[in-house]
């Protein structure tokens, strides 16, 4: 009763690892710390020294504080791989399996530099889809400043000098109250934005949340291949990293469905790897899922599994993917360029108009 009571007890979490669980660090300057890892395991530099040395040279002050804790841990006997796993937010499974199968291997080495051109290849992805969502955000942002500034700033100016109008159009009147009760009501318009954005956000932060993000992104309409090219080209890229660093493809597939990012996709994986557990190929139980696993990709893996280089196959699927998601990102911004200046002209016309029509009626009724 006695020793049950014992495994049962938490060792506490000291405040300082608390702190250092919830920093997040530049994913450059993660980049750079493993390659330097990579580097002077090779000048065979003792591992616990290695540690100590990139605790003390990287640009960003929080993953210096992170690798000093993991130098400590490595000093106590724990594993590289295990101390880095005390901080997923940093090392996530991914990275602490490849570390793990090289300490195993005797491949360290090498496995940090995949991991270093794996964090690479994911940073130029992350890059490339925020390319495309950057310059839309911009444009809308600049729109809602100019709509808010014709709210607040023209037109109160305009009400003032068509008061003294006799005839004022209908539309300019439907503005000019519309601006009025805005200007009027304004904090509780704020505030009823304020609450639906904490509501969503409280929403998204659920499962039920982030089913229907993970939903939304593989069916949102133009963008839904963005993102499904994304999260094949981070899959192939992810599964070829950990099978090239020796770890059994039932494992990775075990990995890579933990870490994946989309949870349909997640629980899609969770079944392939079950499947694969029983015995069953990959490309088969990929074959399963066609509406998220196109024929030419299933092929590749099969191709791959067949010809005894599933690893390269992978990795020549990301890089495929990877191109795809430049190109759509490209095209996406080319589509929604003119359809964004076409709004924005029809707010600067809207204004022209309002602000146009009573002085042309004006002046047409003193002609008269």
């Amino acid at each position: 009763m006695d020793s049950k009571k014992k495994t049962q007890k938490k060792v506490p979490i000291s405040k300082e690892l608390k702190k250092l669980k919830r920093i997040k660090v530049s994913t450059t300057n993660l980049l750079i710390s493993m390659k330097s890892m990579a580097a002077l395991l090779k000048a065979s530099i003792p591992l616990s020294e290695m540690v100590k040395t990139i605790s003390e040279q990287s640009s960003d002050p929080n993953l210096n504080k992170i690798f000093s804790y993991i130098h400590k841990e490595v000093d106590k006997g724990s594993s590289l791989s295990s101390a880095m796993a005390i901080f997923p937010r940093i090392f996530p499974e991914t990275i602490t399996s490849v570390v793990d199968a090289g300490e195993k291997g005797g491949s360290l080495e090498k496995n940090l530099v995949y991991i270093a051109d794996s964090i690479k290849k994911e940073f130029e992805l992350s890059r490339k889809m925020r390319g495309a969502i950057i310059y839309p955000i911009i444009i809308i942002s600049l729109t809602i400043v100019e709509f808010v500034g014709m709210i607040f700033i023209v037109l109160p100016k305009m009400e003032a000098l068509f008061s003294s109008f006799p005839n004022i159009p209908p539309l300019t009147v439907f503005i000019l109250n519309t601006a009025n009760a805005i200007r009027t009501h304004w904090v509780l318009i704020v505030g009823i934005l304020v609450g639906l954005a904490l509501i969503i956000r409280i929403f998204l932060s659920t499962k039920q949340g982030k089913v229907f993000v993970s939903w939304l992104s593989i069916n949102f309409p133009v963008l839904n291949k963005l993102f499904i090219s994304n999260i094949l080209a981070s899959f192939s890229r992810g599964l070829s990293v950990l099978l090239a660093s020796g770890i059994p493809i039932s494992k990775a597939l075990n990995i890579s469905a933990t870490t994946m990012g989309n949870f349909i996709y997640g629980k899609i994986l969770k079944d392939i790897h079950k499947s694969v557990e029983e015995g069953q190929n990959l490309s088969l139980s990929l074959e399963k899922y066609p509406k998220f696993f196109n024929t030419s990709f299933v092929k590749m893996i099969n191709i791959g599994e067949v010809s005894g280089t599933l690893e390269d196959n992978l990795m020549y699927l990301h890089e495929y993917y990877s191109d795809e998601v430049t190109e759509i990102s490209n095209n996406i911004v080319t589509f929604v360029e003119p359809l964004l200046l076409i709004l924005v002209g029809a707010i600067i016309g809207l204004l022209g108009v309002t602000i146009l029509m009573p002085i042309y009626q004006l002046m047409g009724s003193i002609n008269a």
